[in-house]
C-alpha cells in the first residue's frame, strides 16, 4: 500500500467528519434564520449571501484540507529527496532508456489507481480529484471548494 494511499484513507475519515459538522453548522444557520422571522427561501438566499460556497467553507473542512495537503506536499518533498540521493550514488548511462518516461496511458489508464500513485503527487488532485468516482458523497461535497487555503514559500513549497 503506498504512503499516498494512506494518506487518502486518513483523510476520507477526517473529512467525513468535517463533513458533519458542516452540514450541521449549516443548518443550524438556516434555523436562525427562520427562528428570525425569515421563511426558507429567504433564510436560505441570507445565509447563500453570507457563505456563498456553503457549507464546505465550514474552518473544520478547510482544516482537514489543509492538514492533509500539507502531508501530501511533505510526502512529495521525502520522494524528491530520496530521488536526489539515488542520482547522486547512480553514474548514469546516456545510453539508458530508464529515464525515457512513461508510455502513453489509453483512457482507461486515466483513474489512477491510488496504490500504484507516484510521487509527486499534487495536493489537489488527491485530495478533490481522486474522490470522484471513489467516494461520490465527498465528491459532491467537496465540488464547491474552489480554493485552496495554502501557500507558498520563497522555495516553492507548500505552508
Amino acid at each position: 500500500m503506498s504512503d499516498y494511499k494512506e494518506l487518502f484513507d486518513a483523510y476520507v475519515v477526517e473529512l467525513r467528519q468535517a463533513k458533519a459538522v458542516a452540514e450541521a453548522w449549516w443548518q443550524a444557520l438556516l434555523v436562525g434564520e427562520m427562528q428570525a422571522g425569515a421563511d426558507a427561501e429567504a433564510a436560505r438566499e441570507a445565509v447563500d449571501w453570507r457563505w456563498p460556497l456553503g457549507p464546505v467553507s465550514h474552518p473544520f473542512v478547510i482544516a482537514v484540507f489543509r492538514k492533509y495537503a500539507l502531508e501530501c506536499q511533505r510526502l512529495n518533498d521525502a520522494a524528491e529527496e530520496a530521488e536526489e540521493d539515488e542520482d547522486d550514488e547512480e553514474d548514469l548511462d546516456d545510453s539508458s532508456e530508464s529515464d525515457w518516461g512513461r508510455d502513453d496511458t489509453d483512457e482507461e489508464d486515466e483513474e489512477a489507481d491510488l496504490d500504484a500513485l507516484e510521487a509527486p503527487v499534487e495536493p489537489r488532485e488527491l485530495l478533490i480529484e481522486m474522490l470522484a468516482n471513489r467516494i461520490e458523497d465527498l465528491a459532491e461535497f467537496m465540488a464547491d471548494f474552489v480554493f485552496t487555503p495554502l501557500g507558498l514559500d520563497k522555495n516553492e513549497r507548500w505552508i
